[in-house]
């Protein structure tokens, strides 16, 4: 019987029970990026995004994680997309970054692609970072309002690529899906 409780303790300790994984993995040393788009509503009721108010207020805090993978630097910008660009607006947009600990390393606020603060934030390995956004959208006759946030790493201060570029790749993409909708609605 001892031998038996042995051996099921044993393999019970054995077992994987490792922490949830990262929302995102980035490895710094070969400079990976990443842009992610936040659809914050639509008017499309089959949309899994919340139908936008036509008027009202939308307001949402939110957080993800990412894990460097290797040691190295960070930066973070946003962009905004609004249909109709004169449907409402993003009245507040903040975001916080924190370490593994839980510490803030860095934040920003509003539309830019550079406005991360401090940049060049030292980054990885080991344990996940948290990046927490919080917004407000006003709206009085929106269709559709979504937010990319672009990734940048490096292994070195000054190796972080330039966002801009990426970011108006994002744009791109976003202006592009919402023509796609605009004609199917």
């Amino acid at each position: 019987m001892k031998l038996t409780r042995l051996i099921l303790a044993t393999a019970f300790a054995a077992l994987p029970f490792a922490a949830p994984a990262a929302d995102l993995t980035l490895d710094p040393s070969i400079g990976q990026s990443a842009i992610r788009t936040f659809q914050v509503c639509d008017f499309d009721p089959g949309s899994p995004a919340p139908v936008c108010p036509r008027p009202g207020t939308l307001e949402n805090t939110f957080s993800f994680t990412v894990a460097f993978t290797t040691p190295g630097i960070e930066n973070a910008g946003f962009t905004f997309s609004i249909t109709p660009a004169m449907g409402g607006e993003f009245t507040t947009f903040e975001w916080t970054f924190t370490d593994p600990s839980a510490i803030e390393i860095a934040h920003g606020s509003g539309e830019g692609i550079n406005n991360q603060t401090p940049a060049d934030v030292a980054v990885g390995p080991g344990g996940d970072y948290t990046y927490t956004i919080h917004y407000v959208l006003e709206s009085t006759a929106l269709r559709s309002a979504a937010f990319t946030m672009v990734i940048t790493t490096g292994a070195t201060t000054g190796e972080v690529p330039e966002p801009g570029t990426l970011a108006l790749l994002a744009l791109g993409l976003i202006a592009a899906g919402t023509m796609v909708r605009r004609q199917t609605l």
